[in-house]
């Protein structure tokens, strides 16, 4: 494997997070969704890159979170109809009242790992399913450092990968401006989804085993985060062939992964 280099392109990271929602149609021996975590600087782009997912009809983004909504949407996340939810600030969850942030990470929490039949306070007597999805979030790297140690704690920091990156160039969005224009990014082809409801998993072993190394940084056990990035590694094989695009899922990935090591990564944009 080749030495980290710290660096990586935006588009990149905008394709491993469309593998990440597409992730829970892969087959899997673990039934945990999982989820990923942008951490970084104001002014990152954060909520940008997970702006992608709303492409897709059953993943859903609001500035708004809360249990109660959360709850209401179950039903949808048992048939598939929601896969993924994409929360763009964690922070406004932490805003007001303690109790309530407690039990809105709860529920994430459960979501994206071993799954939720309701809230507390619905009657445990009636018969339900098990809801699960995907959690994408975004947050400052000081909100990170202020919570992190209850998150160790509590177990929410196993069940998500932790994206830690910054922009290269901290004044292209300044200059984009000057011209009185956007910032281009960089443009992906949003992968579509599967006609069916199954993607099959195509990695190697040496594959997973590749995969397995990078997450060497991350908070342990790995389960969850392994098999996240296993199923997002196919998912991105699965859409590479599909759209007939001549790129190698594995390197896309391992760019990714750059985000995920001990030192924070830089992303290029043009």
């Amino acid at each position: 494997m080749s030495k980290w280099t710290g660096t990586l392109r935006a588009t990149d990271l905008i394709e491993t997070v469309c593998g990440i929602h597409l992730s829970s149609y892969v087959r899997s021996p673990v039934s945990d969704r999982g989820g990923l975590m942008l951490v970084g600087p104001p002014g990152a782009l954060k909520t940008t890159f997970l702006d992608v997912l709303d492409h897709y009809h059953n993943s859903i983004a609001t500035s708004n979170w809360n249990t109660t909504t959360l709850v209401q949407m179950l039903p949808q996340m048992v048939n598939g109809g929601i896969r993924s939810i994409v929360i763009p600030d964690m922070h406004a969850i932490y805003a007001g009242d303690p109790r309530t942030a407690a039990r809105f990470e709860a529920m994430i929490m459960q979501l994206a790992g071993e799954g939720t039949r309701g809230a507390s306070w619905q009657d445990s007597r009636h018969q339900k399913f098990i809801s699960r999805c995907t959690v994408l979030g975004a947050m400052t790297s000081k909100h990170f450092e202020r919570h992190s140690k209850g998150w160790e704690d509590s177990g929410l920091l196993r069940r998500f990968l932790w994206c830690s990156y910054a922009l290269a160039d901290p004044d292209v969005l300044m200059r984009a401006l000057d011209t009185w224009q956007r910032a281009d990014i960089g443009s992906i082809a949003a992968p579509m989804l599967p006609a069916d409801t199954v993607i099959e998993d195509t990695l190697t072993s040496a594959e997973r085993q590749q995969i397995r190394s990078w997450l060497k940084h991350q908070p342990t056990p790995h389960e969850i985060q392994y098999a996240l990035l296993c199923r997002t590694a196919s998912a991105l094989r699965w859409c590479y062939r599909t759209a007939k695009v001549k790129r190698d899922a594995m390197k896309t990935v391992r760019a990714f992964a750059e985000t995920l090591q001990r030192n924070a990564a830089l992303v290029t944009i043009p």
